[in-house]
């Protein structure tokens, strides 16, 4: 089966259009309905209806998605890992994840080998897979304006930092008072709180970049969290010569 004819499923998934996607693509419209009759034919399944409005996937097309995506992922992995500029002997994919993210979406694709590297805070343990910290760093609370620690604070932006760090807060913090507004995302949460004004946990760190000068104090006296940062990677990749030797420079201090 032709790349080209994934990418095509693929870009109509993507754009609900069989016009637009041939557009985006540089082909004609009977060159892509060409291609999605193929692979139709190919499946023995329909994979879009058409709706009022535009092309929807069938149950048939949602279930071919990811299998679509993977295939077409991997080959340009492969095109590009085969296809070295000169002088190189090899290229290495690494996802960072500095701040609360989809740390499941990093897991799949690193399970996929979608990525060679994930940086992590909280890393699943898998037999075929090595994990080693990083760093640590500690998270602080702050305020929007100076002001001395209190029992609890009204305005506090509740930051999820995992599971460890949900241990540790409800620990230091074993009061009835719910946060009234609570985030997943610390880039999300600091915009809010520095329009909103309140306090919350951010990494310490964070605090000496100029951007927060004047914008962010820290809370004197305030129990302090720790968290680690992991590096997780296929076990293989410490055998693989260069990758083993970029690996030990990603780790070194």
């Amino acid at each position: 089966m032709q790349i080209a004819v994934l990418e095509t499923f693929l870009k109509i998934a993507e754009v609900g259009s069989f016009s637009r996607a041939s557009q985006l693509l540089f082909v004609s419209q009977p060159t892509v309905t060409a291609r999605i009759q193929r692979l139709e034919s190919n499946l023995g399944q329909k994979l879009f209806r058409r709706t009022n409005s535009a092309i929807e996937l069938t149950h048939a097309g949602n279930a071919f998605l990811p299998y679509s995506q993977t295939v077409v992922q991997n080959w340009r992995k492969a095109r590009q890992e085969i296809a070295l500029p000169q002088g190189f002997t090899g290229i290495l994919t690494v996802a960072f994840n500095a701040v609360i993210g989809d740390t499941k979406m990093l897991i799949d694709k690193l399970d996929a080998g979608e990525i060679d590297i994930a940086v992590l805070h909280e890393p699943e343990i898998k037999t075929d897979w090595s994990t080693r910290k990083l760093f640590g760093e500690e998270l602080i609370l702050v305020s929007t304006s100076h002001r001395e620690l209190v029992r609890w604070d009204p305005k506090y932006v509740y930051i999820d930092w995992g599971s460890g760090y949900r241990e540790q807060h409800f620990r230091a913090y074993p009061v009835d008072d719910t946060p009234l507004v609570a985030f997943s995302d610390a880039r999300i949460a600091l915009d809010y709180l520095l329009k909103v004004g309140g306090s919350a946990y951010l990494p310490r760190r964070w605090l000496a970049m100029q951007a927060y000068e004047n914008l962010l104090y820290p809370i004197l006296g305030a129990p302090i969290f720790e968290r680690d940062v992991f590096m997780v990677y296929d076990t293989k990749l410490s055998s693989e010569g260069w990758r083993q030797d970029v690996i030990e420079t990603l780790f070194s201090e």
